[in-house]
């Protein structure tokens, strides 16, 4: 997988994590969405898709240009607070049906 497969899978899943996706760019940040944080209540958020989380760091990108790292793997333990990050690979786990 690479960054492009996370954002197909992330379009895939968008609904069923509670977002809706907005517009797509190819300039930092990549994506802008709504989520859902309350029943009829929306937030703006942008959000930056990586493979590797550490790679917002070594793309150069600013912590404060957005407000979330979407990848499939999160392995920046020094990732700013400020940035929420959604790791797919841990998501898929959650959706996937016990047994």
């Amino acid at each position: 997988m690479n960054e492009q497969g996370v954002v197909f899978l992330f379009g895939v899943l968008a609904e069923r994590l509670g977002f809706r996706v907005e517009a797509l760019q190819r300039g930092f940040p990549d994506c802008e969405a709504k989520r859902l944080i309350a029943p009829g209540v929306w937030q703006t958020v942008d959000i930056e898709f990586e493979y590797e989380s550490h790679n917002f760091r070594r793309h150069g990108h600013r912590p404060d240009g957005c407000n979330m790292i979407v990848c499939w793997i999160h392995n920046w333990p020094e990732c700013p607070k400020s940035l929420e990050v959604i790791a797919l690979s841990e998501e898929i786990k959650k959706l996937a049906p016990a047994g």
